[in-house]
């Protein structure tokens, strides 16, 4: 609050290390170790773990992955996207891996809207509430439907990597109190169950938050609907 003149509800990171390792056995061998070696540890505190599949032998973009895996701080896996974020290696553009995203089985999905969750950035973990669900494979047919009939078979413009995610609310708080808030959409693999008891306040002011934007959002489909009735667009 005083450096940034406002404050959002979360936990900082204050350490992050990376390894490299030639399979997903060997990392995934690597963070039960870690788990089990740091968890019994009073002084260190572990958040979670992120492993990402990158090609060897060519140049990607710095963050782009094949497939990303998070765990949790006891070495358990919580959610995979076998999404390739690669649109471009060696300066080609041509895609590693399938980029094409068609939807999620919710049932796999432990969180549900209105959750109170934590969205893991790199150094920063930032509280916020389940808004609307990633899209299903049901309603993703659809999409990828109308994507063909637009720009053919095989699509150039399609649903990728950045459809694979939560819609979720947020707020921020400034030093005279007043209250900001909105809506972002990160990764399915970033959404976390909270790993710290959330203190009520917070959790009943992004209640709040989640209502405001929910009453905005369902009236601007009806002035929208207004508008294109007016226009003849639709009866």
């Amino acid at each position: 609050m005083k450096r940034a003149g406002s404050a959002r509800p979360g936990v900082d990171i204050w350490c992050v290390e990376t390894g490299y390792f030639r399979t997903l056995r060997e990392a995934e061998m690597r963070v039960r170790r870690i788990a089990g070696e740091v968890n019994t540890e009073r002084w260190c505190k572990l958040y979670s773990f992120v492993v990402e599949e990158k090609p060897l032998g060519c140049m990607i973009g710095k963050g782009d992955y094949l497939t990303v895996r998070r765990y949790l701080k006891d070495g358990s896996l919580w959610q995979v996207s076998k999404v390739s974020c690669i649109r471009r290696h060696d300066d080609q553009g041509e895609d590693l891996g399938n980029i094409g995203f068609y939807g999620r089985d919710l049932n796999s999905i432990p969180i549900k809207e209105g959750n109170i969750v934590e969205i893991a950035g790199e150094r920063f973990v930032e509280l916020g509430i389940v808004w609307q669900m990633p899209p299903t494979k049901e309603r993703m047919k659809v999409i990828w439907k109308r994507y063909r009939k637009t720009f053919g078979k095989i699509p150039r413009v399609h649903p990728d990597d950045t459809d694979d995610s939560y819609s979720i609310v947020y707020y921020d708080m400034d030093k005279d109190g007043e209250i900001g808030y909105s809506h972002y959409h990160p990764a399915v693999v970033d959404v976390m169950p909270p790993s710290l008891p959330v203190p009520k306040k917070f959790a009943q002011q992004l209640r709040k938050c989640l209502k405001t934007l929910q009453k905005e959002a369902e009236e601007y489909a009806r002035n929208w609907e207004k508008e294109q009735q007016k226009k003849g667009y639709i009866k």
